[in-house]
């Protein structure tokens, strides 16, 4: 099958077998303004390459899963209103299947990444699970009693779009003061941009490439050296997600909260703990009791390994393997 992680940054598509190993894998830029017709040509030309490339024949495709930021209606698969893409109303799985001729799901990015989690990660079967990627924007995907939670139309999940500082940071959706808007990558990046325009944030400078724009990454550089300006930053980027967390704990009582994502992967060493400690200095003690706080053991494959369960669930096979994490992933 063929899954594909379109985010607004990148696109990851990957060749994946029935029992969820990865074949073979292409990660490609998002064309800049992401536009829709655009956007498939890239994601067609890539299933093609990888086609090629893992000596796959075309016919052997059984399905299609292709994971895109929300919000999005499902199961029509039509992205609306999505403020990390840009677009208004796209059919996106019509047309998948209009230029493919394959069984295709279509499904928010946090949901594929969730049901990743549950069928492949460390924390697999777990029954009552909350996964939230921090990244270019801020999401997340609910499992509950062994099922995927889309809400009512499909909009369950914006986890990124609470309110976490009334009157705060303009957000992409229109609102202030969402979680996106202050902890996720892009948010990171805007405000490193303001305290270089306000003369501060040298440490943090002297890690960027000349020519560049400081960002979590280098961010997280100038942190371990011990830079106070990265450092007090970073601390009020964990204390939002910590917020953020806390509030979904108390309100969904989960058993575990799984943590992905390019940026808090890439800053695991300086956001997990003090994410952990907030959250459980300031939840119920009965919401406390047993609750998992980690990061996801299939990094940015993640959302790959939920195409597979999705694709497999379309085609009438309900469960998915176990497959042990060293034996999945050979591309």
């Amino acid at each position: 099958m063929v899954g594909v992680d379109l985010g607004g940054t990148k696109i990851l598509a990957g060749i994946v077998d029935t029992n969820g190993t990865i074949l073979g894998k292409k990660r490609v830029p998002t064309p800049v303004g992401a536009d829709p017709d655009q956007v498939l040509d890239v994601i067609i030309d890539c299933a093609t390459e990888l086609l090629r490339v893992c000596r796959v024949k075309e016919e052997e495709i059984r399905g299609i899963a292709v994971a895109t930021p929300g919000p999005l209606s499902f199961p029509e698969g039509v992205v609306r209103d999505s403020p990390n893409l840009g677009w208004e109303r796209v059919n996106f799985k019509e047309e998948l299947i209009r230029r493919t001729g394959r069984p295709v799901i279509v499904e928010k990015d946090t949901n594929m990444a969730a049901l990743g989690e549950y069928y492949f990660g460390r924390q697999r079967g777990c029954g009552d699970l909350l996964y939230i990627t921090v990244s270019t924007g801020i999401g997340g995907g609910i499992i509950c009693a062994g099922k995927l939670y889309r809400g009512h139309l499909g909009g369950a999940g914006e986890v990124g779009h609470m309110v976490v500082e009334a009157g705060g940071a303009a957000c992409n959706c229109g609102r202030r003061g969402c979680l996106e808007a202050l902890a996720s990558g892009s948010a990171i990046t805007r405000r490193l941009d303001e305290m270089v325009k306000q003369g501060q944030g040298q440490g943090i400078l002297n890690c960027t490439t000349a020519g560049e724009q400081p960002g979590p990454r280098e961010l997280g550089i100038a942190a371990r050296q011990g830079d106070e300006e990265a450092r007090l930053l970073l601390t009020q980027v964990a204390e939002y997600l910590g917020i953020g967390i806390a509030n979904l704990v108390n309100i969904l009582n989960p058993r575990a909260v799984i943590l992905g994502g390019g940026m808090m992967l890439g800053l695991k060493d300086l956001l997990l703990a003090p994410v952990q400690n907030y959250v459980y200095e300031h939840v119920f003690n009965l919401n406390r009791e047993d609750l998992i706080i980690e990061c996801t053991s299939l990094d940015d494959d993640i959302v790959l390994y939920g195409c597979v369960a999705a694709v497999l669930k379309l085609l009438g096979q309900g469960t998915c393997p176990s497959v042990p994490l060293g034996e999945r992933s050979r591309g």
